[in-house]
């Protein structure tokens, strides 16, 4: 196991260990995902239904004006996206993505649960898609490590604020 590959392992242990007694606000989290939509006008929204550790999302897929689209995982360890309805699409120029992070830095680099699905689908994402990692705010880190397979995104978004990343 490399150096980097151990100190990511060791920092998603110790992301996840905190998670576990953290306190969760979706509320303010909601506000600040719908306060992207407004400014960057999608024409549709991709986001994760998050798991109870993670920044909850629910309350933006219920309240969202826009057709928003879910990930579903594939055996291959790909996503296949569909609507909230059940109908299946993909990701297209002028959509916006809302994806998971245990942490992320503020030159886009960000750290996933380690399977790569959101890495193989930001490399896929045709031209034009504004990619934001959202995050709780003390996950918002000085650094994190990265390896070449590992993609940035535009933006994060945490329950306190959203950061713009040029």
């Amino acid at each position: 196991m490399s150096d980097i590959v151990r100190i990511k392992a060791e920092l998603r242990e110790s992301i996840l260990q905190k998670r576990k007694t953290q306190q969760h606000q979706s509320e303010q989290l909601t506000q600040n995902l719908l306060k992207v939509v407004e400014e960057l006008k999608p024409k549709r929204v991709a986001i994760y239904e998050s798991y109870p550790s993670e920044p909850s999302t629910r309350d933006f897929i219920k309240s969202s004006q826009l057709p928003v689209l879910v990930p579903v995982t594939q055996a291959e360890l790909n996503l296949a996206w569909q609507l909230t309805d059940g109908t299946e699409t993909s990701i297209q120029p002028g959509d916006l993505m809302f994806i998971p992070a245990l942490a992320a830095d503020a030159r886009g680099n960000r750290l996933g649960r380690g399977k790569g699905y959101f890495d193989r689908q930001l490399e896929n994402n045709p031209e034009g898609v504004e990619v934001y990692a959202v995050v709780f705010d003390v996950e918002i880190l000085d650094s994190v490590p990265t390896e070449s397979h590992d993609r940035t995104v535009q933006g994060l978004v945490s329950e306190k604020r959203i950061v713009k990343i040029n």
